[in-house]
């Protein structure tokens, strides 16, 4: 009897997987879920685990390790029941592409991703991920970052060896001059979506306006059309023509101008400061911190997250969701925003004081912000003018 009584209920639990694809799809179960609080969707989430479903979850930061373990700690009955894999931007679409729907043992629940023009095109508009966003966090983010929802938004910055002093860098017409051939580091925007889209961000009507102010100030004359028909478009085309793309990854960037010539300079991920030995750190001088910049002092992009059309975890995946976009997930030990260079859509929370940092806030006017449908529209007409300049 009690052999027969057990077969029934693991087969009780395989149809409440089942369930999901049947009588609920994800999309069903996605859209229930934003209407719920956080202890519904835990129990929710436990029916999931006991079930045998596992939310395995994919990023391109690292720090969402940390902060699944904490989601782990702060619901202690799904611990062991998500794991975390990392990869790498270049990959990430092609992956996901190709094991989504795949039956592929192990394949993802959710992704947490960059370059927004790709996740449109890749996966939400082929119907392979869906957007979640709780409508209990509607009134603290913005609508623009809901749909697909934003997680944390990562900064790169304009930082410098101080080795001679200050460079005295104030506006980014500055670095298409002679002075800066082979001195200013940024990594090859062909083979880095974040940095293609930085510059195409440029051609938007908010940013060349900015440059043609910044140009007036910097030349005592307005900008005026002839070889190139935008600002931002000569401004692309002598930044480039002065890069130097010896450094394939961020850390090594930061490392290498902290150890190497006074007076070079990068534009790369301001978190990687962290990677620098702290023999070297204080050579590094972060040019905001500095002086006001006309023009822009960096840009700064979007994280992502959305979930798998074959999950079998959906109530877990919209929970761990919820996480991130609260200040327990986003601010908890050794999580995003224990770090320089990481910022909440989520308003309300805020930067430690003890960190060498400014809120979002402060960067959202400083900085060149990714914006998916002016990229996803305007893409190919730049691409190729960027694409020939590059090395």
């Amino acid at each position: 009897m009690k052999r027969i009584l057990s077969l029934v209920l693991a087969l009780a639990l395989l149809l409440s997987v089942c369930a999901i694809a049947s009588a609920e799809t994800v999309g069903e179960a996605l859209a229930a879920a934003a209407k719920m609080t956080n202890e519904e969707l835990y129990e929710k989430a436990k029916e999931e685990a006991a079930a045998g479903a596992q939310l395995n979850f994919y990023s391109t930061t690292s720090f969402a390790e940390k902060a699944a373990a904490n989601f782990m700690n702060d619901y202690p009955e799904l611990a062991g029941k998500v794991v975390y894999a990392e990869i790498d931007d270049v990959e990430t679409y092609t992956i996901l592409t190709n094991t989504i729907g795949s039956g592929v043992k192990d394949s993802a629940d959710m992704a947490l991703t960059q370059n927004g023009p790709d996740l449109k095109t890749y996966l939400l508009d082929e119907g392979l991920t869906l957007t979640y966003f709780p409508d209990a966090l509607k009134d603290v983010v913005s609508e623009a970052e809901q749909e697909p929802a934003v997680v944390t938004y990562v900064n790169s910055l304009f930082i410098y060896h101080n080795g001679e002093g200050s460079v005295n860098f104030t506006n980014v017409w500055e670095l298409t001059e002679p002075q800066w051939k082979d001195r200013i580091f940024f990594k090859d925007p062909t083979n880095e979506t974040v940095n293609i889209n930085f510059l195409i961000m440029l051609t938007s009507e908010k940013w060349n306006a900015r440059l043609e102010a910044a140009y007036e100030s910097y030349y005592g004359k307005a900008w005026e059309a002839g070889e190139f028909d935008s600002a931002a478009l000569q401004w692309i085309d002598g930044f480039l023509a002065n890069v130097n793309y010896t450094y394939t990854s961020a850390s090594k960037m930061a490392a290498g101008i902290a150890s190497g010539a006074p007076g070079n300079m990068g534009l790369f991920v301001f978190s990687k400061l962290r990677k620098v030995d702290e023999a070297d750190r204080g050579n590094l001088t972060v040019v905001q911190f500095e002086n006001e910049v006309e023009g822009f002092s960096g840009f700064m992009y979007p994280i992502y997250a959305t979930v798998c059309k074959d999950t079998e975890c959906p109530y877990t995946c919209a929970l761990f969701i919820n996480y991130l976009l609260s200040e327990e997930g986003f601010a908890g030990p050794k999580s995003w925003n224990s770090s320089q260079g990481y910022y909440s859509p989520n308003k309300t929370i805020a930067k430690p004081e003890d960190i060498e940092d400014e809120p979002y806030e402060y960067w959202i006017e400083r900085l060149v912000t990714e914006d998916l449908d002016y990229i996803y529209d305007h893409y190919i007409d730049v691409y190729e003018f960027i694409a020939t300049r590059v090395g």
